[in-house]
């Protein structure tokens, strides 16, 4: 799971450790091993430095070891897009995922494509691969058809909910996650649990959903196989 909000305090998902640790048991129970622990940067919580992202990390991720000894957690940011968001993160003002060349890069929903697309742009230009995080939400991605072709051309990776999948968020989102699944455009499938009652961080339904309409071996490179290659190093 490439995209969640589980790591305590720092922004609006889970609040403290306890509200962490329930999440991560859920996660696990329902079938999820490795998790990205991916906090906002935008807005607000830029003022949660690396720093204190890293300390949360590993206050994390020794009380998940006593309870959860197999679990792997990887530490990121979902970063809200800013002109000098690449040179940033090669500062380390900004986290990768897992301090790989991937970024994980939000928009605003109402963005226009010239926002969009020069945003990814500029996130390539300095290096770094875009994850665009949960496009299905973006408004301009469900209407304009070509975006997607359009920003896959340009190197962007495209990680999509697991909740807009099922259509638990809408039938717009949901028709525009099928339009990229079955164009095989989407490469990550994630949760973006924030709680543990309405946005949980649970994929077990949707990889038996994507299993059940587009096959197993698709189900699995969407919500296993990419996302260990990516967190690896091993991504082609």
């Amino acid at each position: 799971d490439i995209h969640t909000h589980i790591l305590p305090g720092v922004d609006d998902g889970a609040r403290d450790l306890e509200d962490s640790l329930k999440l991560l048991h859920m996660a696990w129970e329902d079938g999820t091993t490795d998790v990205v622990l991916t906090p906002h940067y935008r807005g607000k919580y830029r003022r949660n430095t690396p720093q204190l992202l890293r300390e949360r990390f590993e206050m994390l991720s020794q009380a998940a070891r006593e309870v959860l000894p197999d679990m792997k957690l990887y530490l990121g940011n979902e970063a809200g897009i800013e002109r000098d968001l690449g040179e940033k993160v090669a500062e380390g003002r900004v986290l990768s995922l897992n301090d790989s060349d991937y970024v994980l890069l939000e928009f605003d929903y109402g963005c226009s494509r010239i926002q969009l697309v020069d945003g990814v742009m500029a996130v390539i230009s300095s290096g770094y691969t875009p994850v665009l995080a949960h496009a299905e939400r973006y408004d301009i991605f469900r209407k304009n058809k070509k975006l997607a072709d359009e920003v896959l051309a340009l190197g962007a990776l495209i990680q999509v909910n697991a909740e807009s999948v099922l259509g638990k968020c809408g039938f717009s989102e949901k028709r525009c996650c099928h339009r990229l699944l079955k164009k095989q455009m989407v490469h990550f499938v994630a949760s973006d649990g924030h709680d543990v009652q309405d946005r949980t961080p649970l994929l077990g339904e949707c990889f038996r959903y994507v299993s059940k309409r587009y096959g197993e071996d698709y189900a699995q490179i969407l919500l296993r196989d990419n996302a260990r290659a990516l967190l690896s190093g091993q991504w082609k």
